[in-house]
């Protein structure tokens, strides 16, 4: 039987079997570590408030946020660790204050129940890490650009159905990467719009006769606004985790395409790109060999980002509303999540940044046939019906003695458009990135201001 000395914020003095304990709990309190700090802060602007309509006093709160101010600096620096009888960080932090505070410790949960605390505790968790995720989203965009304005010109085979189609070159590939990078972080921005709501003083999930002042702790948290339906803040647990996750799989899936492209385009028989030594691994009996892995274990951790967002939708289907046991497994897909993410971003920077042109090999590679569509075309502008000329580039193609002379130059009409479009959208980045900029620094000092 379990310790009834421990004081969890549910127990009521009855005997509780320590096995029903430990299957209950899982791995909470140690996924939970990671939440101390947005505990602390939620916390304290709940403290803030209930001074604001009489339940707690000038002293208490000052007592309050001090303590809070101790725990949260001693989890930033990984200094606390949560034993399993008190299950999350909730009760670490309550017992915490209790055990420094005496009564005025135990008066903060008034008006709350762990339900709006953890969703308040998630909620800016989740607005942090996406913001981070936007960050190096940008930075990944940089580095594109930078690459684009180095190779621009260099030609490249494009490919349909893994059968060579039209010319192409690594700067239109790099520009593609650009074009979604900036898409993802436009959408990241609406995500945040979504996310950036108040669920504090939802309480259980039907609101709380005192009088609680939701706006106020919306406006100390840095909230966009309330979340106004008690009923909404219990069944957007999970919801709101999912999106988040959603805009990873996007991410995850471009740097998938990415490291499929340079698995492909640094095999012996391509050669157009290759990976320095340092970014390549050997085999342990093939003296030859030098595998790309770093691409491989990238296109490999985009399915472990999309094994999270399945089961994540899988943990919050078919529930009633309000609140359910269940929801407790959303947090740890989440972590796991954005742990896999970020280490892709590094896999990505590696990849994009320092991977190899092998001009030689791309210009053997461009073959005459890649310029039939630009000869078709050229016979539709001069009168002739597309399908006529396509039937007649059909056929030349044949011939063994079809040239690309007086063709290659037409893909300057193509590159002039693809640098026009580049400006553009470096203008687009320009600008979302000064309203993540905005938003980095509103939220700053957060964590220094809410606990005076």
């Amino acid at each position: 039987m379990a310790n009834n000395n421990v004081k969890r914020l549910w127990d009521k003095g009855d005997t509780i079997d320590s096995l029903m304990i430990q299957l209950t709990v899982g791995d909470d309190h140690i996924i939970d570590r990671e939440m101390i700090v947005w505990d602390c802060i939620g916390s304290a602007a709940h403290a803030k408030m209930l001074l604001s309509i009489g339940m707690l006093s000038q002293k208490d709160v000052k007592n309050l946020l001090l303590e809070l101010h101790n725990i949260y600096v001693r989890a930033s620096e990984g200094k606390i660790n949560i034993p399993l009888e008190l299950e999350d960080a909730h009760n670490m932090i309550e017992n915490l204050l209790v055990d420094k505070l005496g009564e005025t410790g135990k008066r903060i949960h008034a008006g709350r129940a762990r339900n709006d605390q953890i969703l308040v505790t998630t909620r800016l968790y989740l607005r942090y890490v996406l913001i981070q995720i936007l960050l190096k989203l940008i930075a990944f965009t940089h580095l594109c650009f930078e690459r684009y304005a180095e190779l621009k010109d260099i030609p490249l085979p494009g490919y349909t159905h893994m059968q060579l189609a039209m010319p192409s070159s690594v700067g239109m590939w790099l520009h593609a990467w650009i074009e979604q990078s900036v898409e993802i972080v436009k959408e990241g921005l609406n995500l945040l719009e979504i996310l950036n709501k108040n669920p504090l003083g939802a309480s259980a999930g039907f609101g709380s006769n005192i009088p609680l002042d939701r706006k106020l702790t919306t406006k100390l948290l840095g909230f966009g606004e309330v979340q106004r339906s008690p009923i909404d803040c219990n069944n957007s647990r999970g919801r709101y985790e999912l999106k988040l996750l959603r805009l990873a799989e996007d991410i995850a899936g471009m740097f998938e395409k990415i490291a499929c492209d340079i698995m492909l385009y640094t095999t012996r028989e391509f050669g157009f790109f290759k990976l320095p030594i340092e970014l390549t691994t050997g085999s342990s009996i093939m003296p030859q060999k030098r595998n790309s892995d770093l691409a491989e274990l990238c296109r490999a951790r985009a399915s472990k980002v999309r094994a999270t967002s399945f089961e994540l939708a899988g943990v919050i289907s078919k529930l009633i509303s309000s609140y359910n046991r269940d929801l407790q497994y959303t947090k740890e897909p989440v972590l796991r999540g954005v742990r896999e993410l970020s280490d892709m971003f590094k896999m990505a920077e590696l990849l994009v940044g320092r991977f190899e042109v092998q001009c030689d090999r791309i210009e053997n590679a461009m073959l005459p046939e890649l310029y039939a569509t630009y000869e078709a075309n050229n016979m539709a502008r001069e009168g002739m019906p597309y399908r006529d000329a396509y039937k007649i580039l059909g056929k030349k193609v044949r011939e063994p003695n079809y040239s690309k002379a007086g063709l290659v130059d037409e893909f300057k009409v193509i590159a002039k458009q693809t640098d026009s479009d580049v400006q553009e959208v470096r203008a687009e980045l320009d600008k979302v990135e000064k309203k993540v900029e905005m938003l980095v620094e509103s939220y700053a000092n957060l964590s220094e201001e809410i606990f005076k």
